[in-house]
């Protein structure tokens, strides 16, 4: 069920949805290492503050969109290309009509 779900995705989509999540998940393996270190006394100033719950949904938050977006543009921008499945989605069994240009008669001002 969820692969047939992915799978009618289309490919832009699945690209900027799955790099995004590498992207999350690097923010999210930096922010643990991060707090594991103890690095500037943060986990010791959240542990002990009564809005902790907050203090880390705000972090992990914060990571998420930074480095989702992160991973998305880095991938945009390396020129990744996208995976190599050949069933074609739905925009590539759009027909394609010639493109012609329109002509526009413009009277002469002299």
């Amino acid at each position: 069920m969820i692969i047939r779900t992915w799978k009618s995705l289309p490919r832009l989509i699945r690209f900027m949805l799955r790099n995004a999540a590498i992207g999350i998940s690097a923010g999210w393996f930096l922010l643990g290492m991060i707090l594991w270190a103890d690095m500037g006394g943060l986990y010791s100033l959240i542990t002990h503050s009564s809005y902790a719950f907050a203090a880390l949904l705000l972090l992990f938050g914060g990571f998420a969109v930074t480095f989702g977006g992160a991973g998305v543009a880095s991938a945009v921008l390396l020129g990744h290309e996208f995976e190599e499945d050949n069933t074609p989605d739905n925009a590539s069994r759009a027909p394609v009509t010639e493109l012609k240009p329109a002509y526009l008669k413009v009277p002469a001002k002299r």
